[in-house]
């Protein structure tokens, strides 16, 4: 079987070097990578000499994505999506698998161009793999995968997805219906897993200006202070099954400075919370609405 990725930016390339770093084809599977300017990927012969080019193969051309594969994986900005689809619609059958990782793009959207199997995946840059295949299964899995299928997509499908995506990530799948319903399950969970890697750092980045202006510590110290209290905070929280009342409990004391800053944040964060899910959800409305007009 072949499966092909068409687009290399932040989250194809994050898929395609997933799947080879970790070593996730099979025997009789191969990987085809498209991308418009095929000069951004060339680089890929050489880390992977070992697949080039028996079991990976590039390509600017999406048509022969569309061709030869049996599972299609659409990478590319949400406005960019229709193009793709039409340029490789006369090319694709009634077999093929079209998961695509477009926000904002349902599948009333899509499905005026393709009625066949559709999977959306809301992937996160928490998942990026950074260590080899010899790194155990459950050690390597960070963050989140959204997956959403259509009727169409079989259950051994499902399952194959479902299964490369879990060596990597942890899945969530929410059902197809939601897509369309007013609960925004499937907004939030965006918001929280594939857009949080982008707030953690924005909460990283402030706080550490913040503490290096009223100290003599220079920021990027201060980063680092920031980030290792995170990390070792996340990995005591899980190795302990610790919940966040506990881990407040265990460092904070009464009338103490934290707990001073516990309560300070406890107070300020409902607002700024509510605002930032607010926010967003505004800017979901706003994308459906583009996506409504341009497909419907």
């Amino acid at each position: 079987m072949k499966i092909g990725i068409i687009g290399y930016g932040n989250m194809g390339s994050m898929i395609g070097n997933n799947i080879l770093k970790l070593d996730l084809l099979l025997n009789d599977e191969q990987l085809i990578i498209s991308n418009r300017h095929i000069e951004k990927i060339e680089h890929l012969k050489e880390e992977y000499n070992d697949y080039y080019p028996n079991k990976l193969e590039l390509t600017n051309d999406n048509t022969k994505i569309a061709k030869e594969c049996e599972k299609i994986i659409i990478s590319v900005e949400t406005p960019q999506f229709k193009g793709i689809i039409e340029e490789i619609l006369p090319y694709i059958n009634d077999n093929t698998h079209i998961i695509y990782t477009c926000a904002g793009l349902n599948f009333n959207h899509v499905e005026t161009f393709y009625k066949g199997k559709l999977t959306l995946i809301i992937p996160t840059f928490a998942s990026t793999v950074t260590n080899n295949h010899s790194i155990q299964s459950n050690e390597r899995r960070k963050g989140i995968s959204l997956i959403q299928h259509n009727d169409k997509v079989s259950k051994e499908d499902k399952q194959y997805i479902e299964d490369l995506f879990n060596e990597f990530s942890y899945v969530r799948t929410i059902d197809k219906n939601e897509s369309i319903t007013e609960n925004n399950e499937i907004e939030i969970s965006t918001i929280l897993t594939s857009c949080g890697p982008a707030f953690v750092g924005i909460i990283i980045k402030k706080l550490a200006e913040v503490a290096s202006e009223k100290s003599n510590i220079s920021y990027e110290e201060c980063e680092e202070m920031i980030s290792k209290t995170i990390l070792g905070t996340i990995q005591l929280k899980e190795s302990n099954n610790l919940t966040n009342e506990e881990i407040m409990n265990k460092v904070a004391t009464k009338k103490g400075i934290t707990q001073e800053g516990i309560d300070y944040l406890d107070e300020s964060f409902d607002e700024i919370g509510n605002k930032l899910i607010e926010h967003l959800l505004n800017r979901y409305s706003e994308v459906k609405e583009d996506m409504d007009n341009e497909y419907l």
